[in-house]
């Protein structure tokens, strides 16, 4: 004969699974958040390919091929409006802007760098990139038992680049993603994440097939493409 106590045991124990769950249901139900945060932006150096022979060239007796600008470590910030559909998937709109000072600009001949830097000629104005993202995102929560919750996800979306002097691009731009969430109390979630983020090719200037006669400089090719680690507060609603 089954013993009683043991039967109820179990029922307890089920019981009680079953509570847990409920409540992590309901933890989890569909509903909007917002998003805030910032953080710390390793952009990368890129470089541009140069076409036709404007006056600032021909000022510094060169006629160089390529542009190199070196930059450094800057800031990223921004904020989100997305929609948690309990299911372990997320899907939000992101703005996001960032901004990397310009240590240095060269052009080179062949591979002969001119030494060219802020102080020369076709040097930003205010010595730094500045860009503005407009990002589709999704996201794969992977829910536990722990408070923190790992995960993944990317975005496509716009990216407007800012160099200075009128050198500036609207693009295509795509990202990923990948990080932790941790319940913080009243509500909040944290998010800590990396994020890699790129854009297709950065062109400024008048078109190639326009520069004959002239007199202008036309930059093409050359992608933006950055290394971000942020910290991101979130507000389920």
């Amino acid at each position: 004969m089954f013993p009683v106590k043991r039967f109820l045991a179990v029922t307890a124990v089920f019981m009680s699974t079953c509570a847990l769950a409920s409540a992590q249901d309901e933890a989890r139900e569909d509903g909007p958040y917002v998003r805030i945060g910032g953080g710390v932006s390793l952009t990368s150096d890129f470089e541009q390919n140069i076409a036709g022979a404007g006056a600032a060239c021909l000022a510094i007796g060169c006629n160089p091929d390529r542009t190199l600008v070196d930059l450094e470590k800057g800031f990223i910030a921004g904020g989100a409006l997305g929609f948690d559909y309990a299911d372990g998937i997320r899907t939000e709109l992101e703005y996001r802007y960032a901004s990397s000072n310009i240590a240095a600009r060269r052009f080179f001949e062949g591979d002969f760098e001119t030494g060219l830097g802020l102080s020369g000629l076709l040097a930003p104005v205010d010595d730094k990139l500045d860009s503005h993202f407009i990002f589709s995102n999704f996201y794969f929560d992977f829910y536990n038992s722990s408070p923190i919750t790992p995960f993944i996800g990317g975005g496509v979306g716009g990216a407007f680049i800012d160099i200075g002097l009128g050198e500036r691009d609207a693009v295509l731009a795509y990202q990923g993603r990948a990080g932790l969430s941790v319940d913080v109390g009243g509500g909040f979630l944290a998010d800590l994440e990396y994020v890699y983020v790129r854009t297709n090719n950065i062109n400024y200037g008048p078109r190639v097939e326009d520069l004959p006669g002239s007199g202008e400089v036309a930059f093409t090719d050359g992608n933006y493409e950055a290394s971000n680690v942020m910290l991101s507060l979130r507000k389920p609603f």
